[in-house]
Formats: C-alpha cells, structure tokens, sequence
C-alpha cells in the first residue's frame, strides 16, 4: 500500500505543477523576470527561477496529501496517516537551499559561503535521522561504535554523530553544487536530476524502505513538469533557487536511503564535470594569459544549428567540441551518460 500513496503523492504534485506551470510562465514575462538563452539564435528570452514553481508543487503536496490520507485512514481505508520527521525535515532543508539561491541570484554571494553557509541547511534532516552502518565497498556495513572519542568535559563522541553531523551536511552541500554546476542547456539539469530522483525512489521500492519517500516522490512529479517545460525548446528554466533545491533534495534523498555510494555512482557525471571545471580554474590560475584557459561561460551557435564551445573543460562541452552537435543531441546524450551510471546505482548495495 506504501506504493500506492507514493504514487498518489507523485500525481498530486505533478497535477499542481501542471496546472499552476502556464500561469507562472506568462506571470514571470509579464514582470521581465527573464534571461537570456545564450544557445538561441536572437536574443531569446526565457522565465527565468522556474524552481519556485517545483517548490510551490511539492510544498502544497506535502502539506495536503497528509490531510486526504488522514481522512481516508478514518474511512478505514488502508493508507498512511502522515509523512515521517523524514518527510518534512527534507522539505525544510530543501526550502533553506531555495532560499540561499534566491540570494546567489541577486546577490553574489561568492565561492567561499556557497561552501560554509549551506552546512548549516542540513541540520533539520540530521536531527531526524537516526544511526547507521553504511556500506563500505570491499569492506560490508561499517561498525561505528569503533570510532568512539572520549572528550573530557563533552562526553563521548560516537562515529554515528560524526556521520550525522559532519558527514551528512558535507554531502547534501556537495550534491547541492555538483547538480548547480552540471546545468547551462535546455532539460540539461531537470532531465538528468528527474532520472536520478526516479532512480532513488526505485531502489527504494526494490528495498522495500519506502516509508520516507513521499516528499522525494512529490519532487519528482514537480520536476518532471518542469522538464517538460524546460526542455528543448525551453520556455523556463530553474535559476539557482530550483538547482540548489533540487540539488539538496536529491542529496538529502540519498541520506536517508543511507544510498552514499550509490548516489556517488549516480552522480558520477556530476563529479566528472565538477573535476573538469577544477582542473579547468587550476590551469587558468597558474597560466592566466593563456588562451586555451581563458574563462568563458557560454558558447555560441552557428548558422546550421550546431554548438560552437571555446574548449572540452566541462562535460557538456566535450562532444560538441569534438563532433557538430546542436543543443538537443548534447543534452541527450548527458542524460544517457546519466542513466547509465543510475543504472550502476541501483546495484549498489549504499
């Protein structure tokens, strides 16, 4: 029955999402809250923090489903009376993340707190957690209790808290960024984080520990309207405040899966890319006058369709610097590499 309420909640927000999407597209260009889309011939223009409206969804969800399935438990219909601290704690982070990029937007708010700040995000969801043994490739679940520190005056600090409480915000921050830096074409981002949500969710059933589900579940009915409308031809797109989000939620998903392997097999392109770009800034740092590492953030166009990159320093890049591609065949074939490694993922026991 578990299932049957994801499933319900998952429609729910994707029909919030759909009907409220048309409205906040005509509302943002009514107001000019547009950017431009560097890989459109023109100057076309798109609506621009497309996640508020993956939000807007998913929060509603969140809120109201709990509500109908009180009712129905009353009507001795067999279903959950409410989400777990699981649940709502995952949508607080998520909503702290949202909130962090509506400043990154406006404000730049630098490298140095897109690193530090977002820790503290966390923290919500660590104080619902509970301790585990995570899974160790070659190695098996992982006995905690064997990093215990005794600290005079503190008391004992147990390898579960540590993982709790420096590990967790550690990987929510860096999935957060990894999904905000794999982004720049249409459906690029949403595709590839709708693939990795779907992919959690289904593993999750495999193991049969869907109970804290159901706000990752009204993620990805949001998010796969979104898609539809941020794919090629893109009409939105998500801003920092949906990448972010999105980001957190799929880091925050794998951490209460206990999935930390498996999501780093699954964002595996997403480290790729990450790797590039460092190795990309290293080598501009220690030869600035250099061309070839010469910073630029778009591309361009050329007159058949086809995408002109200034180098092959990010992955989205590397194909159509080798081979004449247009933006839809690039982003494609990011979402295959995607499910490929999703793939992987699901095999992966955490």
């Amino acid at each position: 029955m578990f299932s049957v309420s994801i499933t319900a909640t998952m429609l729910t927000s994707l029909a919030l999402a759909a009907m409220a999407a048309p409205w906040f597209i005509r509302k943002m260009r009514e107001k000019n809250q547009t950017v431009r889309d560097y890989y459109k011939p023109g100057n076309a223009q798109l609506a621009n923090n497309g996640g508020i409206l993956t939000l807007f969804a998913a929060f509603i969800t969140v809120v109201a489903v709990p509500i109908v399935f009180r009712l129905l438990f009353k009507l001795e219909i067999p279903v959950p009376r409410e989400f777990t601290a699981a649940d709502t704690a995952l949508l607080m982070v998520m909503l702290l993340y949202a909130f962090y990029g509506v400043l990154d937007d406006y404000i730049d708010v630098g490298r140095t707190s897109k690193i530090l700040l977002p820790l503290l995000f966390a923290y919500p969801l660590v104080l619902a957690l509970s301790g585990w043994e995570p899974w160790v490739p070659f190695h098996g679940a992982l006995d905690l209790d064997m990093f215990n520190i005794s600290v005079s005056g503190v008391g004992t600090l147990t390898g579960s808290m540590m993982l709790r409480f420096v590990i967790v915000p550690v990987y929510i921050m860096v999935v957060a960024n990894l999904k905000n830096m794999h982004s720049g074409f249409n459906g690029l981002q949403s595709g590839c984080a709708l693939i990795i949500l779907s992919f959690i969710i289904l593993k999750a059933w495999a193991d049969g520990n869907l109970d804290s589900m159901y706000t990752v579940a009204a993620l990805v009915g949001a998010q796969a309207v979104f898609f539809w409308y941020n794919r090629y031809p893109s009409r939105i797109i998500e801003g920092n405040i949906g990448s972010l989000a999105v980001g957190a939620g799929i880091g925050g998903a794998l951490v209460i899966q206990h999935y930390l392997f498996a999501g780093m097999v699954m964002l595996m392109p997403h480290i790729i890319n990450f790797l590039m770009y460092m190795y990309w800034r290293i080598m501009h740092r220690r030869h600035p006058e250099d061309p070839r590492w010469r910073i630029v953030k778009f591309g361009r166009v050329r007159e058949d369709g086809t995408l002109e990159v200034p180098n092959r320093l990010t992955l989205k890049w590397v194909l159509p610097y080798y081979f004449r591609m247009n933006e839809r065949q690039v982003v494609y074939s990011m979402h295959l590499l995607t499910l490929v490694f999703c793939v992987i993922g699901f095999f992966v026991p955490g």
